[in-house]
């Protein structure tokens, strides 16, 4: 099944697209994909990279798409209106609980990238409700960002993201609140634990 979040976005030119089985869709732009280990690697590719040992990959060359591979984990795409650059951020707990986000951040920065006008979509990924954690993980996040029912610990990766763009002035987020364990449309590790994928893309069509 192919999603379109494109028109959500609504920015001129930008692609965002979702498939749930292996069928890649017809995109005449070189794809750029990542060896994800929950690290927290970044960095900025172009035409000639094929692939990259890495958790989060920028990039300001139009003739290039961006792979992403999830089920549960956050798929977080970052761009600005005018489409001067454009990633994707692939953050599970462990990403976000060693930086992830904020080594993406430094990365942008470091490439003089204004982060103000940075916006932001969080697409399919585990809802707080069905993402129960042990005290261990609940001990690299604040405790805001976690609910206690039935003496079960939830964890929402989602308010951890945002909270984490907000401390850089990044306030442009839209999060698809689409939850990767109750639609049974998207993959789930922690429902099936399948070694079945998602993929996510990111381009400019023009």
């Amino acid at each position: 099944m192919l999603i379109d979040y494109s028109e959500k976005i609504g920015i001129k030119n930008l692609k965002i697209l979702f498939n749930t089985d292996d069928n890649r869709p017809l995109i005449s732009k070189n794809i750029i994909s990542m060896n994800q280990t929950h690290s927290t690697n970044s960095c900025f590719v172009n035409r000639g990279d094929l692939s990259s040992d890495n958790d989060a990959i920028f990039t300001f060359d139009h003739s290039v798409a961006l792979e992403v591979c999830v089920a549960d984990c956050m798929p977080i795409f970052l761009f600005d209106n005018s489409l001067s650059f454009f990633g994707v951020i692939h953050a599970g707990w462990r990403g976000l609980a060693n930086g992830i986000i904020e080594e993406s951040i430094m990365l942008i920065k470091k490439n003089n990238f204004e982060l103000k006008n940075i916006k932001v979509f969080i697409g399919p990924s585990i809802s707080q409700k069905n993402f129960e954690v042990q005290s261990d993980v609940l001990s690299y996040f604040q405790s805001k960002f976690s609910i206690v029912k039935d003496e079960k610990i939830f964890l929402s990766l989602q308010q951890v993201a945002i909270d984490k763009f907000a401390s850089y002035g990044i306030d442009n987020i839209i999060d698809s609140k689409e939850c990767t364990y109750d639609n049974l449309n998207y993959h789930s590790y922690r429902r099936d634990k399948t070694d079945k994928r998602m993929k996510g893309w990111i381009y400019c069509d023009k």
